[in-house]
C-alpha cells in the first residue's frame, strides 16, 4: 500500500466542521440529468452537460458545463465517471486525459475547480470510475491500477490526500465501485472482488480477495451495487446470460457470492437497484436491452423479471448500453435512462411499471435523446438515490 500524506493531519482536523457545512441539506433546484461528455483529448475540453428533467420524466434544455482539463473519448463502460452527492448539491466528474476530477456546484451550475491525484495515477485511455460516501470520493485509475483519495470540502471543492494500489487476484483492474457507510466494495472484472474499510479515507482492505462463485463458470463481477442497509453486495456478471452475484456483507466482509442466472440473453455489467430495492436494472449492452430483474432486500434472493423489445437504434446507431439510473428516488423510480455508447450517442428512456409480481420495461417515445457527444459512457441524477 501507498499514500500520499500531503495534507493529511490538517484535513482529519477539519472533517467536522468542513464536511458538516459541505453537507448541508439539499436546496430547492430542479431535477437534473447529468452527462460526463468526456470527449477525446485532441477534441477538446471536457464538460458536462445537465439536463432538467420534466415531470414525465423527459429531459430537456440541457445546459453545458465547461471543465477544462481532458477526457479520454472512451474505455470501461461500467466505470461510472459521474458521481453525486446525496446531502448536497454537488457532482463531480472525472477528466480521464488530464486524470483530474471536476467539482460542480448544482445550484450556480459551475465549474469550482479540477483536481488531480498524485503524479503517477493514471486513468488514460480506459478511464477513471468515481463514487463517494459523503465524506470522501473514490476515482479509480484504470491505467495505474490505483484509488485515488479525495476529501470533499465545502463548496463541493475536493483535496486529495492518498491513493493505494489495487489488483484483482488474475491482475484486473477496478471495474465497478460502491460505498455504503464506512466500506467500499469493487469489482475487478477478471473474475474477482474486494472490500475495503474506508472509515479513515485512505481505504484498507479487509482482507477479503477472493474469485466470485461465477469465475469457474467464466463469469466475471464488473457492475457493484449495496443495499441500503448494508446487508448485500450486489454483483453484475460479465457473461452471455444475465448472471448476478450477491454477498452477504453483514459481518463487515464479503462473502461467498450466490449466483443466480435470471435466464435471460446478455450480459449484466451495468446495474442499478431501484429506490425501493425491488428491482435490479440490467442494461443488457449486447443485445440492446434492459432487463429488470426482481430482488429481495431482506433475504438477498434474485429471481426473473421482465426485459424490454431492443432499444431503438441499436446496432446501427450505437453497441453499447451503461450506467442505468432512475428519474426518482421512490418506487421503482418511474423512468429509467441509460447512456447508449456508438457512432451516434443518446440517451435511452425507459418507462418502468411493477406490480403483482410482474414488470414491463417500455421505451418512451421521447427516446433516445440525443447526446451532447458520441463519446458518452455515464450519467447521473440529481438528487441522487439516497444510498
Amino acid at each position: 500500500m501507498r499514500f500520499t500524506s500531503v495534507f493529511l493531519l490538517l484535513i482529519l482536523g477539519m472533517q467536522w466542521n468542513g464536511i458538516a457545512a459541505a453537507q448541508s441539506s439539499q436546496p430547492a433546484s430542479p431535477n437534473y440529468l447529468i452527462t460526463n461528455d468526456d470527449p477525446p483529448r485532441k477534441i477538446g475540453a471536457s464538460s458536462g452537460t445537465f439536463f432538467t428533467i420534466a415531470s414525465d420524466g423527459t429531459p430537456q434544455n440541457g445546459t453545458k458545463v465547461t471543465l477544462g482539463g481532458s477526457g479520454a473519448g472512451g474505455g470501461l463502460f461500467n466505470a461510472n465517471r459521474v458521481s453525486v452527492m446525496r446531502t448536497s448539491a454537488c457532482a463531480f466528474l472525472s477528466l480521464n486525459g488530464a486524470g483530474e476530477v471536476g467539482g460542480i456546484d448544482i445550484n450556480a451550475l459551475q465549474d469550482v475547480d479540477n483536481t488531480a491525484g498524485s503524479s503517477s495515477d493514471s486513468g488514460f485511455p480506459d478511464g477513471m470510475g468515481l463514487v463517494n460516501n459523503g465524506s470522501y470520493l473514490y476515482a479509480s485509475y484504470s491505467a495505474s491500477q490505483t484509488i485515488g483519495v479525495f476529501s470533499i470540502m465545502p463548496g463541493c471543492s475536493l483535496t486529495f490526500i492518498g491513493d493505494i494500489s489495487v489488483a484483482g487476484k488474475q491482475a484486473g483492474n477496478v471495474k465497478g465501485m460502491a460505498t455504503h457507510g464506512d466500506m467500499l466494495v469493487v469489482a475487478y472484472g477478471d473474475g474477482s472482488i474486494e472490500s475495503f474499510d474506508i472509515s479513515g479515507g485512505i481505504p484498507v482492505s479487509h482482507g477479503d480477495l477472493q474469485n466470485a462463485t461465477g469465475f469457474n463458470t467464466s463469469r466475471f463481477p464488473a457492475g457493484v451495487d449495496i443495499t441500503q442497509d448494508g446487508r448485500f453486495a450486489i454483483f453484475g456478471d460479465l457473461s452471455t446470460t444475465t448472471t448476478i452475484e450477491v454477498s452477504d456483507i453483514s459481518s463487515g466482509r464479503l462473502t461467498k457470492t450466490k449466483l443466480y442466472d435470471v435466464g435471460v440473453a446478455g450480459n449484466a455489467v451495468s446495474i442499478y437497484l431501484s429506490p425501493d430495492q425491488t428491482l435490479l436494472y440490467v442494461a443488457n449492452t449486447n443485445v440492446g436491452k434492459v432487463s429488470a430483474v426482481f430482488f429481495n432486500a431482506t433475504t438477498g434472493k434474485v429471481s426473473h423479471g421482465c426485459t424490454s423489445a431492443k432499444l431503438r437504434g441499436w446496432p446501427d446507431d450505437w453497441q453499447f448500453l451503461t450506467s442505468p439510473v432512475t428519474q426518482l428516488n421512490s418506487g421503482t423510480g418511474s423512468v429509467l435512462y441509460m447512456a447508449e455508447y456508438g457512432a451516434i450517442a443518446g440517451i435511452a428512456i425507459v418507462n418502468v411499471s411493477s406490480s403483482g409480481g410482474k414488470c414491463t420495461l417500455t421505451e418512451a417515445a421521447a427516446s433516445p435523446l440525443l447526446a451532447p457527444t458520441t463519446t458518452l459512457l455515464s450519467i447521473g441524477v440529481y438528487p441522487a438515490r439516497q444510498f
